[in-house]
């Protein structure tokens, strides 16, 4: 019996270890893409192709701000999935025209944030806020649960609200808002 235990050991020692070989895409080191080498198109049904001169052609591209708040119009994520990363465009306004058309529609799409420039009343009934407001382009109400969760505040004064539908309104200095809805704010949060 103590034979079989000392060669039991020397059987998994004996055995090989595969280790997986780490890819280039397992790098964490960023890719900077240059501008000039980009084309943006638009396939048939709207969505949008990323073709990398003498390189590469992807079929769909998600497109991302890395820097959405501090920097929107530069370091522009482009990914072939919501996982796999293509590299980063530092300035797109370095794009051909039709390309940084094409560029700006899909992050106006992604970003689409309407600014509150008025709040005319929030009612709160079994946990969730009504919110009725003036935005740029109309009035909307909308609901918010848990407004601790939901309601972001980037200092000094800023709120982005996310109604439950996961729309986001921006409220770019609740100080600058009239008497009546800043005292809306006030009450809620």
């Amino acid at each position: 019996m103590p034979n079989e235990k000392k060669e039991k050991p020397a059987t998994l020692a004996a055995a090989p270890t595969v280790m997986p070989v780490p890819s280039e895409s397992d790098d964490f080191t960023p890719r900077y893409l240059d501008a000039a080498e980009l084309t943006f198109t638009r396939s048939e049904v709207g969505t949008v192709r990323l073709e990398i001169r003498d390189e590469a052609c992807y079929l769909r591209v998600v497109i991302r701000r890395l820097m959405p708040l501090s920097n929107p119009d530069s370091y522009i994520s482009l990914a072939a999935d919501e996982d796999t990363e293509i590299g980063i465009l530092v300035n797109p306004s370095k794009l051909a025209l039709e390309s940084e058309k094409i560029l700006q529609e899909e992050l106006d799409k992604r970003y689409f944030t309407p600014t509150i420039e008025k709040i005319y009343r929030v009612k709160e009934q079994f946990g969730i806020h009504e919110w009725e407001v003036e935005t740029e382009r109309g009035r909307v109400t909308f609901a918010v649960r848990g407004l601790n969760q939901n309601i972001k505040q980037v200092p000094p004064a800023r709120l982005f609200v996310t109604d439950v539908r996961g729309n986001r309104y921006d409220i770019p200095d609740y100080r600058e808002l009239d008497a009546e809805s800043y005292q809306q704010i006030q009450r809620h949060l």
